[in-house]
């Protein structure tokens, strides 16, 4: 499983622009996704057995949302966003099935960005089937 299949996934669950690896910093409602691996990810692991008896792996994400001037309607948004990933099991990404999706405690605010526009921020680890 991969960022993309993330995005295409969340894609169309989320109303307004999507991007892969970048912000746009002049877009007042935005999301972007980041591979965030190398940030929380531990060493590879492998089961017993070998990789053929590894039947899980992560991909861990970090999803940074702009939303506007009006610090409740962005909190609303990023909440929204949260609650797409709280509590999920069983969903389907890109011909991997995720079996458990993990958003964190919530939505983390990154504070008004130099143009006034709220920015959230949510981590989400997303435990799938190999």
């Amino acid at each position: 499983m991969t960022l993309k299949d993330l995005y295409d996934w969340l894609a169309p669950q989320f109303d307004g622009p999507v991007r892969l690896g970048s912000l746009d910093g002049q877009a007042e409602r935005f999301l972007a996704l980041y591979d965030a691996a190398g940030e929380e990810r531990a060493p590879a692991r492998i089961c017993l057995g070998g990789a053929e008896r590894t039947h899980w792996d992560e991909l861990t994400a970090r999803l940074v949302l702009r939303w506007g001037s009006a610090q409740p309607a962005a909190e609303a948004e990023a909440r929204r966003l949260w609650d797409l990933f709280y509590g999920k099991t069983r969903l389907m990404m890109g011909g991997a099935l995720v079996l458990f999706a993990d958003p964190g405690p919530g939505p983390r605010p990154l504070g008004k960005s130099g143009d006034g526009v709220f920015e959230y921020e949510v981590r989400v680890r997303l435990v799938y089937q190999r």
